[in-house]
C-alpha cells in the first residue's frame, strides 16, 4: 500500500500544536512563581493572563474559523507562529504584571488559534474520509506531546537563564521549528496536492453524500440541537481539567512536591492523554459518542475526587494518567461529534462557533488560584467544578444520532 501524503500533513500539524501548545500552555503554570516574585502581584493576577488568552482565542474564533476552510491554512498557521514568536520575545521585555495579560490576550491567543487544533483538527477531517477518527484522533496528540516535552524544557530553562533570556530562546525556537515544515507541507487537501483523496469506508461514505451539496450558515448551525448539545457537554470538562492544569505548579508546591518533580507530573498528563486520544479518536468512528464521553468524564471525577484527599507525589503520578486520560478524549470525541454531524467541509466553521462558547472555561484557572488565595486550599474549587460537570454528563444523553 502506498504511503498516503495526508499522514505527512497530520506529521507536520502534530508539530505545530506541539510547539505553540507545549510552551503557550501547558508550561505556563511554571511561569506563574517567577512573574509574581519579579513583579509582586497575586497568584490570581498572573493567572489572569490565561484567562484572558483562552478569552483571546474565542474572540478570533469565529473570524479564523471559516477563514480554515476557505483560505491557504499553511499561510494562516506560519502567521500564528511568527505572532506566537513576538509574543514571546515581547514577554521578555515586560515590566508590569498587566503587560503580560496584554501579551497573553492578543499575540499568544493568536498564535494558539492559528497554530493550534482547529487548525489541526480541520487539516485531518479534510484530508481523510475513511480513517477521519483515527486521523481526529492523532492530530490532537500534537498538543500532548507538547505539553510532555516542553515543561521539562522550561523549567531547565528558568533554573539555567531566567525567564526573560528562557522566553527569547523559546521566540527563536518556535520560528526554527514551525515555519519550514509547514510551508513546504501543509496543504488544505488531496486535491490541492494533486493526490488522490483516502478511499471511503461505508460509514464516512454516507456522511460525504449526506453533506455534499448542504451549504451551513451561521444560523443553520446555532439552529441544531446538536450544537448546543456539544457546546454544554465540553464546556464543564474542558473547564475542570483547565483549572486543575494552570494550578498543578502552585498546587503541588502546597502538597511539598518540587517544581521539577509537578514539570514531570505535567508530562504524565500529556503521555496520557496521548494514548487517550488515539484510542477514543479511533474507535470514534465505530461506538456510540455519548458513552465514550462518559467514560472520559468518570476519569476525571476521579482524578479530582482522589485530590481532595492531599495525595503524595506517587498519589499524584496515578491522578495525572487520569486527567490525562479523560482530557485524551475530549478533543477527538468533540471533532467527531462535529464532522458526523456538519461534515467536514463546515468543519472549521462549526468549531469557530463552538470555541467561543467553550472559551467561558477560561474562568476555572483564575477561579480556582483565588479559592486558594482566599480559603487556603484548592479544596473548595474542587468541589465546585465537581458539581459544575453534572449538566454536562446529562446534556450528552440528548445528542442526536449521527447523519448519514
Amino acid at each position: 500500500m502506498r504511503w498516503y501524503y495526508g499522514w505527512n500533513v497530520i506529521a507536520v500539524a502534530m508539530l505545530f500544536q506541539a510547539v505553540t501548545f507545549g510552551i503557550g500552555l501547558y508550561s505556563f503554570t511554571f511561569w506563574v512563581s517567577p512573574l509574581m516574585a519579579e513583579f509582586g502581584a497575586s497568584r490570581g493576577t498572573i493567572l489572569f493572563a490565561i484567562t484572558m488568552a483562552t478569552l483571546g482565542i474565542g474572540a478570533m474564533a469565529p473570524i479564523v474559523g471559516p477563514a480554515l476552510d476557505r483560505l491557504p491554512i499553511r499561510t494562516l498557521v506560519c502567521s500564528g507562529a511568527l505572532l506566537f514568536a513576538t509574543g514571546l520575545a515581547l514577554m521578555a521585555m515586560t515590566t508590569a504584571a498587566w503587560q503580560v495579560v496584554a501579551i497573553y490576550t492578543s499575540l499568544i491567543a493568536a498564535g494558539l488559534i492559528l497554530a493550534g487544533p482547529i487548525a489541526g483538527q480541520t487539516l485531518a477531517a479534510k484530508w481523510f474520509r475513511g480513517r477521519r477518527g483515527l486521523a481526529l484522533g492523532l492530530v490532537t496528540v500534537g498538543t500532548s506531546v507538547g505539553g510532555f516535552l516542553f515543561p521539562p524544557i522550561v523549567t531547565e530553562l528558568l533554573g539555567s537563564f531566567g525567564w526573560r533570556q528562557a522566553h527569547i530562546i523559546l521566540a527563536v525556537a518556535v520560528l526554527v521549528i514551525i515555519i519550514p515544515p509547514t510551508w513546504l507541507i501543509i496543504r488544505n487537501g488531496p486535491e490541492e496536492r494533486g493526490v488522490a483523496p483516502e478511499p471511503e469506508n461505508p460509514a464516512s461514505e454516507g456522511i460525504t453524500a449526506h453533506f455534499e451539496n448542504r451549504l451551513w450558515t451561521t444560523r443553520s448551525i446555532l439552529s441544531e440541537r446538536t450544537f448546543w448539545v456539544t457546546m454544554i457537554a465540553f464546556l464543564g470538562p474542558t473547564t475542570a481539567f483547565g483549572a486543575i492544569q494552570q494550578n498543578i505548579g502552585p498546587y503541588t508546591a502546597d502538597l511539598g512536591i518540587s517544581p521539577q518533580r509537578a514539570a514531570y507530573l505535567m508530562s504524565v498528563i500529556s503521555a496520557a492523554m496521548v494514548g487517550g486520544k488515539i484510542v477514543f479518536g479511533s474507535v470514534s468512528d465505530r461506538f456510540d459518542n455519548r458513552y465514550l464521553y462518559w467514560i472520559a468524564v468518570s476519569a476525571l471525577v476521579l482524578a479530582m475526587v482522589l485530590m481532595l484527599g492531599e495525595p503524595t507525589h506517587t498519589g499524584m503520578l496515578g491522578i495525572s494518567a487520569l486527567l490525562g486520560i479523560a482530557a485524551g478524549g475530549f478533543l477527538p470525541l468533540m471533532g467527531a461529534i462535529v464532522s458526523a454531524r456538519f461534515g467536514p467541509q463546515a468543519f472549521g466553521q462549526v468549531m469557530g462557533l463552538l470555541i467561543p462558547f467553550l472559551t467561558l472555561s477560561a474562568v476555572g484557572p483564575t477561579f480556582a488560584g483565588w479559592i486558594r488565595d482566599v480559603a487556603g486550599s484548592y479544596d473548595v474549587a474542587w468541589f465546585v467544578f465537581l458539581a459544575l460537570l453534572v449538566p454536562p454528563v446529562l446534556a450528552m444523553a440528548l445528542l442526536p444520532k449521527r447523519s448519514g
